[in-house]
């Protein structure tokens, strides 16, 4: 498969050119370029959906914070989550030490 006809298809008549980018309509074996896709639109739209990826990935470290979070607020994940394993510890042994009197 030569790389200028490397195309990927998108439905059965719209097709991508992957060395240009071009969205366009397939007839026989050319691609005609249409103006109906704002490609733009959908760049800044897959933009947002990388940075919110990003922030998805970034609160998986106890040490992070979120976007809309105030400033130095880092470590506050870790910090709920030290809290409320002590809760739950302190229960689970009061629990266990009243079923055991």
């Amino acid at each position: 498969m030569d790389l200028e006809m490397s195309q990927i298809v998108i439905d059965d008549d719209l097709v991508m050119d992957v060395n240009t980018g071009i969205i366009g309509h397939k007839k026989s074996d050319e691609l005609v370029k249409s103006d109906v896709f704002p490609t733009d639109e959908i760049m800044s739209q897959i933009d947002k959906l990388e940075e919110a990826i990003s922030d998805l990935e970034s609160s998986f470290s106890p040490y992070s914070t979120s976007r809309l979070s105030q400033p130095r607020r880092e470590g506050v994940y870790q910090n709920a989550g030290l809290l409320t394993n002590i809760v739950l510890g302190v229960v689970i042994a009061l629990l266990i030490i009243i079923l055991l009197v």
